[in-house]
């Protein structure tokens, strides 16, 4: 945007009609919110629900004491924020989080119970905070959250029973999930209707008898790697939900018989929930579709649409970019 379009802009903002309002200071809108705020006092803003911050500008967290003053105002989504800036502000953060319904951070600055929380997105999350996580914000709706695992932790028996919790957004950033920590951990969820869970560390489910073989002499958990991308398990644990979606990445390529768990009649004509595997990606993964369908395509003379479960449900319809090999002409004899 141009400085005179900015300027523009500026001038046609009625303050008290604004509701939501989100700044960026990045390498193409540079002091962005220092020429915001040169034009405008944040209480003018006395209608404002909503304030995301993508910027590091000291100023904006020294302003958000003020949004305490503001009747309506109930969302806040706070940039990557590091230790040491924290120390510095984030004493402005905790003033205001108490209010809030909605909460989108990396960090996870909870030090007190949050009774108004009903939604929670926090970008990265080691799996032996979630209990005291849990346990802050007790009336929770839907939470957002990757997570670091421990094997050797037993957070998914720590965490209290979540009865208002009805949707899940789970990523798994790190770390081995077994059948037995997913089992525990959403049966403290009785209420959950929504779940979306993504392993983005590659499983290695050819190479499990090497971890079972390691494993007898540690106190991790032994199972089966396979059960986790097995679908004659996964539907003792989902019949209740309304929507599950989830996308595993895995170590080693495999081929359609993958998908043989899922084309039992619970999958394909009660939940009528479909599942694919592309190898083609790297890393190969397995996943739901049409949520998890690629929308982005490389070409190449060895592409291969994924492998779906459904016949009739073609993934080509979910690509929206297609990019094609560079023509060369020189390669070709023409006469």
């Amino acid at each position: 945007m141009l400085k005179y379009q900015f300027d523009l802009m500026c001038h046609l903002i009625r303050p008290e009609q604004v509701i939501s309002i989100t700044i960026v200071d990045n390498d193409d809108t540079p002091d962005q919110s220092k020429l915001f705020f040169s034009k405008f006092d944040i209480r003018q803003f006395i209608n404002l629900r909503s304030y995301a911050i993508i910027s590091s500008d000291q100023s904006i967290f020294l302003q958000l004491d003020l949004l305490c003053q503001f009747n309506h105002f109930q969302a806040l989504t706070l940039p990557n924020i590091s230790q040491t800036y924290w120390c510095l502000f984030g004493s402005h953060v905790e003033t205001i989080i108490p209010r809030l319904r909605k909460l989108i951070t990396n960090q996870h600055p909870i030090t007190k119970p949050l009774n108004n929380l009903r939604y929670l997105t926090i970008t990265h999350c080691y799996c032996h905070n979630l209990e005291y996580l849990f346990r802050q914000m007790m009336m929770l709706r839907s939470l957002n959250i990757t997570v670091s695992l421990d094997m050797f932790t037993d957070w998914s028996k720590k965490i209290p029973v979540m009865n208002h919790l009805r949707r899940l957004t789970l990523g798994i950033q790190y770390g081995r999930l077994t059948m037995s920590r997913m089992n525990q951990f959403l049966s403290k969820m009785p209420r959950l209707l929504h779940f979306e869970l993504r392993i983005d560390d590659p499983m290695d489910v050819i190479g499990d008898e090497q971890w079972t073989r390691w494993s007898q002499h540690s106190n991790a958990d032994i199972e089966d790697a396979n059960d986790i991308i097995s679908g004659h398990q996964w539907k003792y644990l989902v019949p209740h939900l309304q929507t599950f979606d989830f996308r595993f990445c895995l170590l080693n390529r495999s081929d359609e018989k993958i998908l043989d768990s899922f084309r039992s009649t619970f999958w394909l004509e009660q939940k009528q929930w479909f599942v694919a595997y592309d190898d083609y990606q790297s890393p190969p993964c397995l996943f739901t579709v049409p949520r998890f369908a690629p929308k982005n395509i490389i070409y190449s003379s060895d592409y291969n649409t994924p492998w779906c479960t459904s016949s009739n449900l073609g993934l080509d319809q979910f690509v929206d970019v297609l990019t094609l090999p560079k023509f060369r002409p020189s390669r070709f004899n023409l006469e």
